[in-house]
């Protein structure tokens, strides 16, 4: 790095600093609460995403994840993600009744 880019480095840095006001431990704690008293935040409605959608994502993350040579500890948890997807696929498509099986 240059002189001339490390004067330009520590100006901007500088700059950076004068824009940012540095608070006190009280002034933090006023910000955060008055951000969480705020009341005309609108609920969001939380997207349902099936256990097929999931599953199908997960596979292509497995994929993704043996191909860039992950660690086997994090390709192991991708498959039992996986696996709980289908499991619970299953589970949901799972007979309930007898009756159920004979179209009743």
């Amino acid at each position: 790095m240059s002189n001339t880019e490390v004067i330009q480095w520590a100006a901007e840095a500088n700059d950076s600093l004068a824009r940012n006001k540095i608070l006190t431990d009280d002034e933090i704690i006023r910000t955060v609460t008055a951000e969480d008293d705020d009341d005309d935040v609108t609920p969001v409605n939380p997207i349902k995403i099936s256990h097929s959608e999931t599953g199908a994502a997960l596979s292509t993350s497995l994929q993704w994840a043996e191909e860039q040579n992950f660690e086997a500890h994090e390709i192991m948890l991708l498959r039992r993600l996986r696996h709980r997807a289908f499991e619970l696929k299953i589970g949901t498509a799972a007979q309930r009744k007898i009756t159920g099986f004979f179209g009743h």
